[in-house]
Parts: C-alpha cells; sequence; structure tokens
C-alpha cells in the first residue's frame, strides 16, 4: 500500500484512505474522519492493544510511536498545533515560508486557497470585475490592480488580511504610545484553553455553536464579557482597568490539536507594578477557571491566564513573549504591541505549532492531510471578530489621537492611486487572464519592471492584441470638459 504523500510534488487522485485502503469522504466543517466504519476502528484499538500498526488521522497505518514528553500547551508560549501534517524530527529545521509574507507570495498563496476554499468571498477575491474593466496601475515603483473585489476577510484572505492587519497594528501602536506618554499603563492578558488533539476546533454559527471556539467564547462572555456581572466590575475599578482590545489568535498542532487562545491588551489609569499583575492575575484566572468549565471545556491549569506588564525602563515594549519575533525568541527591537495584536499573518508558529497561513500552503499545494484542517478552520473562523474593542474605549483613546475608523472592507478595498498603464476590458479579464493560475501576478511584475511596453509585451505573449484585447489606459485630460 502506498502511503499518502506528504509533498506538493507527489498528490494523491482521492482522498486520504483509512488504514483498510477504504478512501474517507470528509465533509467541510465537521471534524476529519480518521476510519472508514466502526469495525475498522474497533481492528485499530485491537492492534494498539497489541502494539501494532497505529492508524494516523488521514494517512496509511503506522507503528505506533512513544508519546513524547512534552508539556501541554495551555499558554501563549507552549502553543502547539494539530498533527496532522508531517513535522521536522528533532533538530531538524521547520520549513522556510517567508516567501508567503512578500506580495508576490500572498498573491500566490491566496490563488491556491480559492482553488479549494468553500467561502464565497475568498473565490472570488482579486478575481472578479466590479465594473467594465480592470485598471493596471502603477505607484512609482509599485504596481496593484483597480477594479476589482476584494473580500476583506482578515482571518482567511493571506492579501485581505495583510492591508487589514497593517493597519490595525498601526492604530494600536499609536494609541498604545499615546497612553502611556499620557501617564497612563498597559498591561497584556492571553486567556488559553486545555485542548487535546481530538478535540475539534467548533464555530460559533448559531445553532451550531460548540467545540473549542464555543467554549471558549461562552467563557469569555461570562468571566468579562456581557454577562460578567458586578464582580468584574469592582475587579476592573479595583484595578484602574479603563478598557480593553482583546484579540483572537489560533494555532494547530501535533501532539494537542486545535489552541484558540485571546490576547487582552488592558489599558490602566496607572501603570501597573508587578505585584499588582500577580493580584489581578489571580483574580482572573479563578474567573476564567470557573466560566470555562461552566461553558463545558477542560479546566485550564494555572497557567491558562499569564498576565504581562511593561519593564520600567521599556516606555513603549512588553515583556519578551509579547515582543518575541517569528523565530519565537525575544527581539524587543523587532516587536511591538501591535505586532503582536494584530499582526498575525507574518507570525509563525512556535516550536511544531503552525499559524493558519501555514496550514493554507499545504492546502493550496493540495497536501491531503491539510485540506480538511483548513476547511475546519475557516468554517470555524466565520464571525469570529479578530480585534473587540470594549464600549467607550474608542471614544476616550480620540480624545488623545486620530483613530482609523475605517472598516475591514474599506480597508482591503482602498486602492493607493498612480498612473494607468493598460485597461482589460471585463470580457478579456474573465476569459484570459482569471483562467491561467498566475497572469494577474504576471501583469503587476511587469508593469513594475517595465511599464506600458513590458506589459504590451506580455498580453502579446498571451496571444492577445493591443489596443482591441487589452486597452491603453486613459488620459486623465480625456475627462475634463472644456
Amino acid at each position: 500500500m502506498t502511503s499518502v504523500p506528504t509533498t506538493a510534488d507527489a498528490v494523491p487522485a482521492r482522498g486520504p484512505r483509512c488504514h483498510c485502503g477504504a478512501t474517507i469522504t470528509h465533509t467541510p466543517g465537521k471534524r476529519p474522519k480518521v476510519y472508514c466504519s466502526p469495525r475498522c476502528r474497533m481492528a485499530a484499538k485491537r492492534a494498539i492493544a497489541r502494539g501494532a500498526a497505529l492508524p494516523t488521522t488521514t494517512a496509511e497505518a503506522r507503528p505506533a510511536e512513544a508519546k513524547a514528553n512534552r508539556r501541554l500547551g495551555t499558554t501563549g508560549e507552549t502553543t502547539t498545533r494539530a498533527g496532522q501534517s508531517p513535522v521536522p524530527a528533532a533538530g531538524e529545521a521547520k520549513a522556510d515560508t517567508t516567501g508567503t509574507r512578500s506580495r508576490d507570495g500572498r498573491w500566490t498563496l491566496r490563488e491556491g486557497l480559492q482553488r479549494v476554499t468553500a467561502d464565497k468571498g475568498l473565490k472570488g477575491c482579486g478575481r472578479s470585475a466590479i465594473a467594465g474593466g480592470v485598471g493596471v496601475v502603477l505607484n512609482g515603483q509599485t504596481a496593484h490592480l483597480s477594479g476589482v473585489a476584494t473580500c476583506g476577510k482578515i482571518h482567511l484572505c493571506p492579501v485581505c488580511s495583510a492591508k487589514i492587519r497593517a493597519a490595525r497594528s498601526e492604530e494600536i501602536d499609536t494609541v498604545t504610545g499615546a497612553w502611556q506618554a499620557a501617564g497612563h499603563g498597559l498591561a497584556m492578558m492571553t486567556l488559553t484553553l486545555r485542548h487535546y488533539r481530538r478535540m475539534p476546533l467548533g464555530t460559533t454559527r448559531k445553532r451550531e455553536r460548540g467545540g473549542l471556539v464555543g467554549v471558549q467564547h461562552d467563557a469569555w462572555i461570562t468571566a468579562f464579557g456581557a454577562r460578567a456581572g458586578k464582580m468584574w466590575q469592582r475587579l476592573q475599578t479595583e484595578h484602574g482597568i479603563v478598557g480593553y482590545v482583546r484579540v483572537w489568535e489560533c494555532t494547530v498542532g501535533p501532539d494537542h490539536g486545535w489552541h484558540p487562545h485571546f490576547h487582552v491588551l488592558l489599558f490602566t489609569s496607572r501603570p501597573w507594578t508587578r505585584d499588582r499583575a500577580d493580584a489581578f492575575e489571580a483574580a482572573a484566572r479563578a474567573r476564567w477557571v470557573r466560566s470555562v468549565e461552566r461553558a463545558g471545556g477542560y479546566r485550564p491549569n494555572d497557567r491558562g491566564v499569564k498576565v504581562d506588564v511593561p519593564r520600567p525602563e521599556d516606555a513603549q515594549q512588553f515583556s519578551r513573549y509579547l515582543f518575541k519575533n517569528q523565530d519565537g525568541k525575544a527581539r524587543f527591537e523587532k516587536w511591538t504591541p501591535g505586532a503582536e495584536l494584530a499582526r498575525a499573518d507574518l507570525k509563525t508558529g512556535r516550536r511544531a505549532a503552525r499559524m493558519p497561513f501555514e496550514v493554507a500552503e499545504g492546502a493550496a499545494a493540495g497536501l491531503a492531510d491539510d485540506v480538511p484542517l483548513w476547511h475546519e478552520y475557516e468554517y470555524a473562523a466565520h464571525g469570529i471578530r479578530a480585534a473587540y474593542w470594549s464600549n467607550g474605549l474608542r471614544a476616550l483613546l480620540a480624545e488623545l489621537v486620530e483613530l482609523d475608523d475605517r472598516t475591514d472592507e474599506e480597508i482591503a478595498a482602498e486602492e493607493i492611486g498612480g498612473d494607468g498603464v493598460a485597461l482589460i476590458p471585463a470580457e478579456t479579464w474573465h476569459s484570459h487572464v482569471v483562467r491561467h493560475r498566475g497572469r494577474s501576478l504576471d501583469l503587476i511584475r511587469a508593469a513594475e519592471s517595465g511599464g506600458v511596453p513590458a506589459v504590451r509585451a506580455l498580453v502579446a505573449e498571451w496571444g492577445l492584441v493591443w489596443g482591441r484585447d487589452v486597452l491603453p489606459a486613459p488620459d486623465p485630460d480625456d475627462d475634463q470638459t472644456a
């Protein structure tokens, strides 16, 4: 029997298989199946009992392995990822994913995801012409497309996510700097759940609420949200908490599965000492543990709540966790509160953990292990706020700095302007550009490398006629009336 391939060079024609050889059919939005029938599940249990082959979640049976001696990941420092795709062995370097953080890498990843996604908005992002044609525009040394639809999906779209998170990160850095300059304080609280490999990520959709994200959001509501009660209000008053920004983040790992968690940036009337932060952490932990259990989750351990405060010598910098760089190390000069809160698109998972867009890379490549993982994530992420501001906080901060009141959709759709290079009629766009993978990015690269002559040469290679299939950009002066 041939194992399910784990590289993009050899993708099976059919889906994942049970250890008996039968094809396993996965339903998007539901937990991936491991066995094709109850009979195979019982056979696997008997094999485990006698130390024989152990089926993996979506691949061929393999010998049982000793469980790694790892701690259960329940804090932001020990995030872990679900074991569906192969991970590097001990001492082996993780795959380089820096390419997906570039503009070209994000465009390529979005194009690949559009072949596997079930989300309609993501499918049409950067593909659907919203007017009579699509323009190629050059602004300085950077080109972009105008007249195409954008989805504004911060959790799902690598292109829109980069735009939105960059704007949100800049806003958070601005307000935190102004807040501290006014003599106030900041603290960061991280809230995590106890999670295991087989636990589904779930969803917050109506009549389907459940899984880890269901427990996470229900616990938040009763511990710190709308149904927290007077005790939470008194706790805020006692510690001088004026408001907060709550950010949702999720990783996935091979040992303990999905790991959704909250980062909560607390705005305090005065800077906290470590003793004050410890006192608040103890009170918050008691509330979080009780609320998680009431929501149906496993009882978090002592590290399920973690509170960090700035060091006295670092006016706008947090502790090592808040300033971790992409390799997970403390890099105080390269990581800011805004980046920690908003730039999940730039993060890579620590240790063996992966961020969602790292899973997306495997799904876009057609890896059998990552496609169902991505489907589960995109179904779970629907309706989850990336960032939530407490009531009244934005109005208070608006007295100090100018805030960005644009919606995510407005940020994603914003065009930076520039000089027109070419105009592609909608018919040509849909029949000769969108249908061919990579052509929209080729247009941008051509415009950046050689302007109009390079774009003309490119469309000629495609068998199109300049002036008929692809038009010169209209002269802005022609729109002015005499």
